[in-house]
């Protein structure tokens, strides 16, 4: 983005031609200083023409942003028309606090939010707000590597307010001491939900859901067995279609995972499909065997 903007002062068709771009992409790595950074955000956008529909922002933010100009950077992607947003904070730091600005838009269809860190070393704080985001006209929100909640708290409700979202996938999340995880999203079709670890219950009110994918285990082995297995709570799924389950190294304590994949299958019942994996199927084959021979 900045190498374009600098051949816009060689080219006035290119001039024209960059500010009704709708994917602008801005790398804090081109700049000396994050408030370079920040400031060169601000003018790009402030030339954007705003009546561009769908326009999308890619941010890659490292660690030598401080909370300060991350808020500075984030206030001005929702002062424009910008209805994508996908942000990607890369640091050596074990922890990230997301400013409290970026969860609320009125605006905002599709929102991506990520951090370059490997997935158990986030098990150390949250990086986001515990409160329920106000994202009315979201549809679209993939969380990758993020800390949802805190160890100890009781429940975290982050999309009640989320009333047009429609696709939500939670990807090497970690929800580590977490005793409850809502999703309530009225309009919700389509869930996938793959974690480096789990709360005590995921409690998923989604009338409308249609379409479920998730790792039956985190990806983790350090954690207590309660917090690697997905314990699913829920009020009924009468619109689901397709379930896609997979279990990954079940031949850590296989046996303790036949019941919770019973579990699971008494409660995703209704589902006109349902696609398990390999390892799966093994668990449930050994399982029996040693159930028959004992």
């Amino acid at each position: 983005m900045k190498y374009a903007v600098q051949t816009s002062a060689l080219s006035h068709k290119w001039e024209h031609i960059w500010t009704s771009i709708r994917c602008l992409n801005f790398n804090i790595c081109a700049f000396r200083t994050p408030r370079l950074f920040a400031k060169f955000v601000k003018d790009a956008l402030s030339h954007q023409n705003n009546h561009v529909e769908e326009s999308k922002v890619q941010l890659t933010i490292t660690g030598a942003a401080t909370p300060s100009v991350v808020k500075s950077i984030v206030n001005n992607v929702y002062l424009h028309n910008v209805r994508d947003l996908n942000m990607t904070w890369l640091t050596t730091r074990k922890f990230h606090q997301f400013p409290e600005c970026l969860f609320s838009s009125d605006t905002l269809k599709h929102l991506t939010l990520a951090t370059g860190d490997q997935s158990f070393y986030l098990h150390k704080a949250s990086c986001i707000p515990k409160v329920a985001w106000n994202f009315p006209a979201l549809e679209t929100l993939c969380l990758r590597s993020m800390h949802l909640g805190d160890k100890g708290d009781e429940s975290l409700d982050l999309f009640s307010k989320c009333v047009n979202l429609r696709d939500l996938t939670l990807h090497n999340c970690c929800m580590y001491g977490l005793k409850i995880f809502n999703i309530c999203a009225p309009e919700l079709t389509n869930l996938t939900i793959r974690a480096t670890s789990y709360p005590d219950v995921v409690h998923v009110v989604a009338p409308k859901l249609e379409n479920l994918t998730a790792s039956v285990r985190g990806t983790i082995n350090r954690f207590p067995f309660k917090y690697v297995s997905l314990q699913l709570s829920t009020e009924g799924f009468d619109s689901l279609e397709k379930v896609n389950l997979s279990l990954s190294m079940p031949y850590y304590e296989p046996k303790r995972f036949f019941p919770l994949l019973l579990s699971l299958f008494q409660k995703l019942h209704s589902t006109k499909y349902l696609v398990i994996n390999l390892d799966i199927i093994e668990v449930l084959i050994l399982t029996l065997f040693l159930l028959y021979v004992a």
